[in-house]
């Protein structure tokens, strides 16, 4: 069996390290992408909110340490570690983001212009900016009040998920779904539908309370149900 003679090895190796370390590559955002969400759990409470927030990365490979979301205004700053990162590899694309930036407590997040600063594991950050637009007091209203309480033009979808919790489905209602067994045909492990109100060009997202779709296939777990099995 053929091997490299000893002196060739190691020099080969340290060539790899050099290179590989001259090699690194500063982080690079092509885009951003924001959504505000406003989530109804139900009839009778207000939303939840949250704003999600995804920066393409031109760089190859970087590994996110931080997302950190400045608000130029008030310079009021959200930060997302790692652990509560999102990381999605498509093809040649990778997002890195966080679906859970949540506002001060009893209030909106502020409109006006956002600086998004990433930061990598070697501390090397990049920074770019986005313009959030909030609706018209959305969250003092409940789900019953729409969609009548809407003055700004939105768009309606629908989204399915399964007894997971996971979206099976994200798009417009289709025609054929006249009962619940017809999306239960389409994806088994459908649990419930939400309608959601699209504002603001797609950046402003409203998820009304769900709607159960009687799956008796699928047992959803809860937290109730989980420490009753752990006894």
């Amino acid at each position: 069996m053929s091997s490299f003679p000893k002196g060739l090895s190691l020099l080969f190796a340290a060539s790899v390290i050099f290179f590989s370390s001259c090699s690194s590559e500063n982080p690079e955002a092509s885009s951003v992408d924001h959504k505000l969400v406003y989530d109804f759990k139900d009839e009778e409470s207000f939303p939840d909110t949250r704003l999600s927030v995804f920066l393409s990365l031109e760089s190859k490979a970087q590994k996110a340490s931080s997302i950190k979301l400045i608000h130029e205004e008030t310079n009021l700053q959200w930060t997302c570690n790692t652990r509560s990162m999102d990381k999605v590899e498509h093809k040649n694309s990778k997002w890195v983001g966080c679906t859970n930036f949540f506002p001060v407590k009893n209030e909106d997040f502020p409109s006006g212009q956002y600086s998004v600063i990433y930061e990598d594991l070697e501390e090397k950050e990049t920074e770019t900016y986005f313009n959030l637009q909030t609706a018209e007091d959305i969250k003092d209203h409940k789900a019953g009040d729409f969609p009548a309480a809407f003055t700004s033009p939105n768009t309606k979808k629908i989204a399915v998920y399964s007894n997971e919790d996971v979206l099976l489905y994200f798009g417009e209602e289709k025609e054929e779904w006249d009962s619940n067994e017809k999306i239960i045909y389409d994806f088994k492990n459908a649990w419930c539908l939400r309608t959601v109100y699209v504002l603001k060009n797609g950046t402003v997202y409203c998820l009304m309370p769900p709607v159960l779709l009687g799956n008796t296939e699928y047992i959803k777990e809860t937290s109730d149900s989980s420490s009753e099995n752990n006894k």
